[in-house]
């Protein structure tokens, strides 16, 4: 058994990780590259390297974060990952979350405590959401929702 292969073990048993990232992480500790892919099949042959499942991780993670599908899909090839948009919306139905509800977390969050919000607040909010990947069609619609619920919220405590 080799050091490279101790090393994978010991990360592994902590937390799932890609194969790519393995292989950076060994290249880092200075492995030759014979007794990188040597640990690196000796793992996927044990089965100690669950890619999908750290991607179905990674999608979760960046999900909760409030990323579009685009966006995660992006973020995925940056870590080398890959996964199909039909992937991603899978898990996105599977935790019962719309990206109109994201959206409406995100602004809310983004609001705070503010129960009125200028064209500037506004504005800000936006960006923000485009940020995160989201269209800025579905954007401007969903907060446009939120600021006629909170007029219409006000106008009753007015009333009242």
């Amino acid at each position: 058994m080799s050091q490279a292969y101790s090393y994978l073990v010991k990360i592994l048993s902590s937390r799932d990780y890609s194969e790519h990232k393995l292989r950076e992480k060994l290249r880092e500790k200075k492995y030759p590259a014979n007794e990188i892919d040597a640990a690196i099949n000796e793992i996927k042959e044990k089965g100690f390297l669950r890619e999908e499942a750290f991607t179905e991780s990674r999608i979760r993670s960046f999900m909760n974060k409030g990323l579009s599908i685009n966006h995660i899909r992006q973020k995925l090839r940056q870590e080398h990952l890959q996964a199909s948009d039909e992937q991603i919306q899978e898990i996105f139905d599977d935790n019962l979350i719309s990206e109109d509800q994201q959206i409406e977390r995100l602004a809310r969050k983004k609001m705070g405590s503010k129960t009125d919000l200028d064209f500037e607040d506004q504005g800000k909010i936006l960006r923000y959401l485009i940020s995160k990947g989201h269209d800025y069609a579905l954007c401007k619609k969903v907060l446009g929702t939120i600021v006629s619920e909170l007029k219409i919220e006000d106008d009753y405590y007015r009333s009242v």
